[in-house]
């Protein structure tokens, strides 16, 4: 039995070293599940994002796919393999570009979204018929169930490729977009009445892509840029390569706390992480997620999470063991009795990134996407493999009971959190009324309430890494004189105080360029150093807008899930109330310390009420435990509060020392992140500590029960 339970250690010890192999090496010639297959967003590999509307208010979807089919035409003539591009929008009248390790940007941004101009040529390259005489080009097939072109022409066109189609009999007629052949069908005879088709060894995608193509040519609307983003490939590699070391420090604190803390149970929390952060990378490189600054933010957040699940396990363990039972009595009620809380709070954090994959846009989104697989993964690993090992270390001869348990006794100092409620209550209603006479103040000074970035209003963000040195006020000049912006917003960003941030009202193309080359004149530095961002008024009022849904529609699915979970609807508002608390404070965070309001508010503020309500979550499975056990309702949630006192600490303290990392290591976009979510981690356990419990018990009345 023990030389079973080894070898099950070996097993697992191997799996976790092969994990981290392919993590590194890939497996085939692919190297697939590798790190570096995984596909980078523009923040960490640099290149251009532009997102296109079009003019008309209601394109068809026919319309639209032309349009796409037709910046997918350039993006292939351009040799941009790499670029992706999509229909976003409610209305579904938006197309997102995305070019990575694009040298160009501002060629892309003035010849992809440029109306194409179709042309029907001969072999010398005379121009016989013109794109704009298509009425119509879609999809068939013949009664041999052969996929062709069906073509329609306008009198004037079909007139024009009669005479085309006489002349070019037994040779091919070159369908161009612009300077790109798109067909060359050989003509059989000439056709006249205006109706043609292209036939040929076509599939139904091959003959959906061409109709979509041809018809591209004659779109009834433009398309105009209404947001775009440029990010220099130096900036790109600087963002990659410092939120990488911060992910390793973070990992590592994790690691050495958990090992210091839980000894055998800290070892099998050690091994069972690194087998979770081995399948999250693999995941994420075979699944094609897009990997942004947010979403490596949202993996290192979700390890410093995915503890939580073994902290919850580990204490119900140690409780288990002092009250004398044996160890294999321990793990398996320790389990068994944490596993209610773990599904509770990760189901609860999995609905806040719902919402946002949902409402987010592309960085967002894969925050959420991040995050939500790194949930999952935790769950698996904290039930299944932390067990395996646990028990398997158990079986090998570790049966000691110290060796689970740092102390002899479950004896827990019950402090008076009911008693002092009202001063509880005091503390976040002080600095709430604070955030607020910041507010008042500033807009006073006419600096806003909050400290909005363009993201929010609409406007050019320009970041530039100079590389050396400068002084603002020189920066400032520069841009007032070739914008003629008065008063711009120039910050001095970055440890080393080399890099800044320019933000003014929106520029045109013709004006950001000059002011990029008046400073790379005077700086010698190249459009590397450039990230580039400009947003319409339009898409920021639909961001403040999905904020605030966001958030209304999150508290809404987690006050009706708790709800039912308990069975009780005093639970559930007592949880969101206390979101509401940690909402409030984040929100005033915000507010006092002028950190800019962009769209990763959306994802700080969803992920602190993921994370808060977790933790309260954990209180409430307590309470719902001792029901029996104590007389009073104040007594019921002095005991739970303090009981799960040491789990709460714990769980908030590894999620904040990985947090600390990216702040302290991160890019200056991580640390407008990480800064705020810090402050959600501490009110968030003051919330679930000291607010969810005595909102339960106002609202629940001081009768015994």
């Amino acid at each position: 039995m023990k030389a079973k339970n080894v070898l099950i250690l070996l097993l697992l010890l191997v799996v976790a070293a092969g994990l981290s192999a392919v993590c590194y090496f890939g497996v085939g010639s692919k190297s697939l599940g590798s790190a570096k297959n995984i596909k980078q967003g523009l923040d960490l590999k640099g290149g251009v994002y532009i997102v296109y509307e079009a003019d008309k208010q209601t394109p068809s979807e026919e319309e639209m796919a032309a349009a796409v089919s037709m910046i997918q035409t350039r993006l292939e003539y351009y040799n941009w393999t790499e670029a992706e591009a999509s229909i976003e929008g409610d209305l579904k009248n938006r197309i997102r570009v995305e070019i990575p390790g694009v040298d160009d940007a501002q060629t892309a941004v003035d010849d992809i979204g440029s109306t194409a101009h179709l042309t029907f040529c001969d072999e010398d390259g005379n121009v016989l018929v013109d794109g704009s005489n298509v009425k119509d080009a879609k999809p068939a097939s013949s009664g041999t169930d052969q996929y062709l072109v069906s073509l329609e022409f306008d009198s004037e066109g079909a007139k024009a490729f009669a005479e085309a189609t006489k002349a070019c009999i037994g040779k091919p007629l070159y369908i161009k977009m612009d300077d790109m052949i798109v067909s060359a069908p050989t003509v059989q005879q000439e056709i006249t009445g205006g109706q043609a088709q292209i036939t040929g060894n076509f599939t139904l995608e091959e003959v959906t892509s061409l109709a979509n193509r041809i018809r591209s040519g004659s779109l009834p609307f433009n398309l105009n840029v209404i947001d775009y983003s440029e990010v220099g490939a130096r900036l790109g590699a600087d963002s990659l390569r410092t939120s990488l070391f911060a992910g390793v420090i973070g990992i590592f604190m994790v690691l050495v706390f958990m090992l210091l803390f839980y000894r055998i149970p800290g070892i099998a929390a050690d091994l069972a992480l690194v087998i979770y952060t081995g399948i999250v990378v693999i995941f994420i490189s075979l699944f094609g997620i897009t990997l942004t600054l947010p979403g490596m933010a949202g993996i290192v957040l979700s390890i410093g999470m995915a503890v939580d699940a073994n902290v919850i396990i580990f204490e119900r363990i140690k409780e288990e063991v002092n009250q004398g039972k044996t160890v294999k009595t321990s793990i398996k009620n320790g389990f068994s009795r944490a596993l209610p809380a773990i599904l509770d709070g990760n189901i609860t954090t999995l609905i806040a990134c719902v919402v946002l994959y949902w409402l987010g846009t592309g960085p967002v989104k894969g925050f959420a996407q991040t995050l939500s697989l790194g949930i999952i993964v935790s769950m698996f690993t904290a039930i299944f493999i932390t067990r395996l090992i646990l028990t398997s270390l158990l079986g090998a001869g570790l049966k000691n009971p110290s060796f689970y348990s740092s102390s002899k006794s479950n004896a827990v100092k019950v402090l008076p959190i009911v008693k002092n409620r009202f001063v509880f209550f005091a503390v976040p209603v002080i600095i709430i009324i604070t955030s607020f006479v910041f507010m008042g103040v500033n807009a006073s000074k006419d600096q806003g309430a909050f400290n909005f970035d363009v993201q929010f209003t609409g406007g050019t963000a320009i970041d530039v890494n100079i590389g050396t040195e400068f002084d603002n006020s020189e920066i400032a000049a520069i841009v007032e004189e070739v914008t003629g912006n008065k008063n711009p917003q120039v910050q001095k960003v970055g440890a080393d105080g080399t890099q800044v941030t320019i933000k003014t009202k929106s520029l045109d193309t013709e004006t950001r360029n000059a002011l990029r080359d008046k400073l790379m004149e005077k700086y010698s530095i190249t459009a590397e150093s450039f990230s580039i961002q400009d947003v319409s008024g339009t898409i920021s009022k639909e961001m403040q807008r999905a904020s605030i849904l966001s958030v209304v529609v999150s508290c809404i699915a987690m006050l009706i899930y708790v709800t039912l979970r308990f069975r009780d609807v005093k639970t559930g508002s007592s949880a969101v109330l206390a979101l509401l608390h940690d909402a409030l404070i984040v929100i005033g965070c915000y507010a006092i310390l002028r950190i800019p309001m962009n769209t990763t508010f959306i994802a700080v503020i969803l992920t602190i009420l993921g994370y808060s309500i977790n933790a309260s979550i954990v209180v409430f499975d307590r309470v719902r435990e001792n029901r029996k056990r104590y007389k009073t309702k104040e007594e019921l949630i002095d005991n739970s509060v303090s009981q799960t006192l040491r789990r709460s600490l714990f769980t908030s303290f590894t999620t904040f020392l990985t947090v600390l990392s990216l702040y302290i290591f991160g890019v200056e976009d991580i640390k407008e992140f990480a800064l705020p979510i810090m402050v959600g981690v501490i009110c968030g356990t003051y919330s679930s500590v000291l607010i969810a419990g005595n909102v339960w018990y106002t609202l629940s009345g001081i009768k015994k029960k």
